[in-house]
């Protein structure tokens, strides 16, 4: 076991990030942590009894004894060395323990240990569980303190990597104490205080134990399954709706706490060309609103959205954390696998300015005919949600809305929160708390063309990382902030008519010719009435039909005259 570069110190922007994300959720010294995780298990009697046999006992006594010493990154190594050598037989060659020292953190210096799958390259994709060791003699027990999101961070590295993984395993050593921690989409827990001078055995009885646990138990996600080592994989809902996945995911969350959205590439056979999305997501809701609603437009016949092929709901945090004691009610998300067609290429990805226009035209379309003949309003509308769909026929659509998560059903409406949508994209009402509308959907399409014609990031979906590579002068930087009140106040400033001129100067070179579509789109989502921008609904049939076909035109227009 070689010795290899220190991890990387998270920066001061991701640990904010952290204390953000997991604010009111980590929970420490749950009651009933142990013995769930450790005590009456399959493997607990193998456990036992490996460590009791007369050759092992000898080396579990001297294990045991060096535990005090193994925070220093030299010690660490020759333990694990000699560690796993006594627990895994020859024909557990493909597990193996990975450590690291700790980069200096102003803190105690200290190591960081994996355990490890050998058959799976990247380093935390390979991650079965880690722990950290520290020579402090005491807990911190301030939940934002920077060592426990430093500690925290580790975790967040597997689920970035593992994005399907339904929670990851842990532990703190600091000097004699030790704690064992589980994080999961809904955040973070860990049990009582442990102190290793009174058990100097623990530490290796309990490592044992994440070793000999089934990828179930160590969090991994089963209903993806593995015929063998190697890159295939599948999903089934039913015996005949089998899809395998491709290699590559086309969506993952760099975060703990949240959906954890994860897509996958797939096809119905392992030689057959891609054609499927598999989804994998955690929702905090009891129903599964994505799927019903998209069931609700195929009756319907709603046009441009994608269909369902299969889906099935898998765990729940509460099951998960079934039998462990909390102080308050945490977030009960259900993890659900939701697969869909069409496959089709990100938005940002378009060959020519007529596709993207032909692609922007079909799209208007396909939020009409959700409103009028599904009655569901999508309203997640963003660069991230919209894709280019190869055309099957004259009639089918260039342009294809994903994601109906946040999705809203007209014909039952629920109390809801107002503010639903992606940073950037949000339409002004929104973020001023008005309730959902068509016409929002609409404006968040324009806001769509409006990051094109000026990031012009053929790589990027989220609007946070398109600014990073446009100037720091723009409006837009504006419109990506957590004070939403802010933000909807800016972009009136910036939709007002002297304001717009600002946004139409900010136009990549390859979109200035588009201004003036720009300005006819404009002044069908903005009309100004007594000097002032209108930014709420007409409900009457004619002017609805006026805006979803005016824009439509509007887009169909231009793309004619860029094929000329």
């Amino acid at each position: 076991m070689s010795s290899v570069p220190a991890t990387r110190t998270p920066t001061e922007a991701a640990l904010q990030s952290l204390r953000g994300e997991l604010k009111g959720a980590i929970f420490r010294n749950i009651n009933g942590f142990f013995a769930k995780y450790f005590e009456g298990r399959s493997w607990s009697a193998v456990v036992h009894n490996k460590l009791q046999e007369p050759k092992s006992a000898k080396i579990v006594g001297g294990l045991s004894a060096g535990v005090p010493g193994i925070a220093q990154f030299d010690p660490l190594v020759k333990w694990l060395a000699e560690f796993q050598t006594m627990l895994f037989a020859a024909d557990q060659a493909n597990f193996r323990f990975h450590s690291q020292p700790l980069a200096d953190t102003g803190s105690t210096p200290g190591a960081v240990i994996y355990l490890e799958t050998s058959d799976i390259q990247s380093a935390a994709g390979s991650t079965r569980m880690f722990g950290e060791f520290h020579h402090d003699s005491a807990p911190v027990m301030v939940d934002d303190d920077d060592d426990v999101l430093r500690f925290c961070e580790r975790p967040r590295q597997v689920f970035e990597v593992q994005s399907a993984r339904c929670f990851v395993h842990g532990f703190l050593v600091r000097g004699t104490t030790l704690e064992f921690w589980v994080f999961d989409r809904s955040g973070a827990y860990s049990s009582e205080t442990l102190d290793l001078a009174q058990r100097p055995d623990l530490l290796v009885r309990t490592l044992a134990s994440y070793a000999l646990m089934s990828d179930e138990e160590a969090g991994f996600n089963t209903f993806v399954k593995r015929p063998a080592p190697g890159p295939d994989s599948h999903v089934t809902f039913h015996p005949r709706d089998t899809f395998h996945l491709g290699p590559e995911l086309i969506a993952t969350a760099d975060y703990i706490v949240g959906p954890g959205t994860t897509c996958y590439v797939a096809s119905t056979s392992t030689i057959g060309e891609p054609d499927t999305v598999v989804k994998f997501c955690w929702r905090d809701e009891e129903e599964l609103t994505e799927v019903r609603l998209l069931k609700r437009a195929h009756e319907r016949n709603a046009w441009g959205v994608i269909q369902l092929r299969g889906y099935q709901d898998l765990v729940s945090i509460a099951y998960l954390r079934q039998g462990l004691h909390f102080p308050q009610p945490f977030v009960n998300r259900t993890f659900s696998c939701v697969a869909t067609t069409l496959l089709g290429r990100p938005i940002r990805q378009f060959t020519s300015i007529t596709e993207l226009l032909e692609v922007l035209r079909d799209l208007i379309g396909a939020l009409q005919s959700l409103y009028v003949k599904a009655r569901i309003l999508h309203r997640d509308v963003a660069i991230k949600n919209v894709i280019i769909t190869p055309q099957h026929s004259v009639d089918s659509p260039k342009g294809v809305l994903l994601d109906f998560n946040c999705s809203l059903d007209l014909d039952n409406v629920r109390p809801i929160k107002a503010l639903v949508g992606s940073d950037g994209f949000m339409a002004i009402g929104i973020l001023f708390g008005e309730p959902h509308t068509y016409r929002h959907d609409l404006e968040s399409l324009f806001y769509v063309f409006l990051w094109i014609a000026i990031a012009n990031d053929r790589v990027h979906d989220e609007a946070t990382d398109i600014l990073k590579g446009i100037s720091n002068t723009s409006r837009l930087w504006k419109w990506c902030t957590m004070d939403f009140g802010a933000v909807g106040r800016d972009k009136v400033a910036d939709m007002s008519p002297e304001g717009f001129e600002g946004i139409l100067d900010e136009f990549s070179s390859d979109f200035v010719p588009l201004r003036g579509l720009a300005k006819k789109l404009h002044a069908l989502i903005f009309p100004v009435r007594d000097g002032e921008i209108f930014t709420g609904t007409e409900t009457d049939q004619v002017a609805v039909q006026r805006v979803y076909e005016g824009m439509a035109d509007a887009f169909n227009r231009s793309a004619l005259a860029f094929q000329s």
